[in-house]
């Protein structure tokens, strides 16, 4: 019996995902459709001066099994190597790293209060399920382990750099799994001698198309048609319409809905989206203290992180560069800093590195990212929508809008697209090898960088 034909609105992780959990059970006539001229989503990349660098920062986490599944699958696992990384908080102008005893003890909070921080991360380290606290919020969480004081000095700044809002309106549940990831503490990966996302996506479509997959890049959505209670065909920019059995969307859901406003599926329109300002350059300046992952819980620059890439990537650009990774989180698209333009974000950033630096920045380039809907905003109650559509029976859903409590990341976006291949397979009476794969999966080395 012929499989049913398949359509993925979208290339980003998600969508690749889908169309090689799908392909490996034998489906063949699948089409992803990306309007960008690669896919891969907010895992692109650029090229400057012979390099490529990521979009934003990423990095490569141990616990992250669909990440690491699908490196394995195109060979690129045996290449990653592992480094501690140092994550610094900048408070009253000084550098604490919160996970070295001595910055701990200097770190501007009372003895008591640090006590009870100790104790929060404890609970969120030892503890991986965090439903229950899916009704209640980051601040509720914080003084239920640990104190008000805690939560004023280093949660509050933190769900305000996050989503601009304070830690009472953000996601307990959220808060309790990005605790358990240790993003601090960890070893973060990385594939020496270029930008490893590169990797990912270039292996992904390598993975789909040997496969059988049709790729489409520069195709874009103009329109979705239905027909009674399924959708008939996508039409795209050019006139042309494409026809399916099965259509999976992975575009954000405020898009889909405006094409499509009379699907009522549970979740999809309570979806609201963050928007980023990613900003790389390049410098032969010599930067200390040397880190990886600055937090400005000051809420006085314009930044709200710094990533310093080469310190995990040593190789990601000309050998004595510093690879500097300027990063905005903005609670919508329609905030000002959003519309600023390159000169002037550049300034901002400019001056941001004088503050915290004590030198004026001096790049070779500055390439500037802006991503309209970035990630879902973790409210507190915040429910994942339905992987299937209520309205439309041979329409699924995939993105990182559906990996709550989860971190936001390569892994859960990748994911995603697996448990929506797994239900759509389940749903034609077949197992999926893709899903068991991930869940069986174990690390079984980490070579040092």
């Amino acid at each position: 019996m012929p499989k049913p034909s398949v359509t993925v609105l979208g290339g980003g992780l998600a969508g690749l995902a889908v169309a090689y959990t799908l392909a490996r059970e034998g489906w063949r006539d699948i089409t992803v459709l990306e309007r960008l001229p690669e896919a891969g989503g907010l895992a692109g990349s650029f090229e400057r001066d012979g390099h490529v660098y990521p979009l934003g920062y990423h990095h490569i986490l141990e616990r992250d099994a669909p990440l690491l599944y699908f490196l394995e699958q195109m060979n690129a696992l045996p290449d990653v190597r592992w480094r501690k990384i140092k994550m610094l908080f900048r408070m009253a102008d000084k550098n604490y790293d919160l996970a070295h005893p001595v910055d701990f003890l200097r770190f501007p909070m009372g003895f008591i209060d640090k006590l009870y921080f100790a104790r929060l991360m404890f609970m969120a380290f030892s503890r991986s399920d965090w439903s229950e606290w899916h009704d209640k919020s980051a601040a509720e969480l914080v003084e239920h382990y640990a104190s008000t004081g805690v939560r004023e000095i280093i949660f509050e700044p933190l769900t305000q750099l996050k989503f601009n809002l304070p830690a009472s309106e953000v996601s307990g549940a959220w808060l309790g799994a990005r605790l358990h990831y240790r993003e601090g503490s960890m070893p973060f990966g990385c594939v020496p001698g270029t930008n490893w996302t590169k990797v990912l996506c270039d292996g992904l479509v390598r993975l789909i198309e040997d496969l059988g997959v049709n790729l489409r890049v520069n195709t874009a959505i103009s329109g979705i048609h239905a027909d009674g209670d399924r959708i008939s065909a996508v039409e795209l920019s050019t006139g042309e319409r494409i026809t399916s059995d099965i259509f999976v969307s992975t575009i954000p859901t405020n898009l889909y809905s405006r094409m499509l406003p009379q699907d009522d599926t549970a979740g999809l329109r309570e979806v609201k989206y963050s928007a980023l300002i990613s900003a790389i350059c390049a410098t032969d300046q010599k930067i200390d203290p040397e880190f990886y992952w600055m937090n400005l819980p000051s809420l006085q620059h314009a930044a709200c992180g710094i990533f310093k890439l080469d310190s995990l990537n040593p190789e990601i650009g000309r050998p004595g560069d510093a690879c500097i990774n300027f990063v905005t989180h903005l609670n919508n698209r329609g905030m000002p800093m959003f519309a600023m333009s390159d000169e002037e974000l550049t300034k901002a950033y400019s001056d941001d590195f004088e503050k915290i630096f004590g030198m004026k920045l001096k790049p070779r380039w500055f390439n500037i990212c802006r991503v309209p809907e970035y990630s879902p905003i973790l409210y507190r109650n915040f429910q994942n929508p339905l992987a299937r559509s209520t309205h439309f029976n041979n329409v699924y859903f995939a993105g990182n809008y559906r990996t709550f409590p989860s971190i936001v990341s390569t892994g859960s976006a990748l994911g995603s697209g697996v448990e929506v291949g797994k239900l759509i397979l389940e749903h034609n009476g077949q197992g999926c090898a893709v899903d068991a794969g991930v869940r069986n999966f174990r690390l079984k080395s980490k070579p040092p960088a």
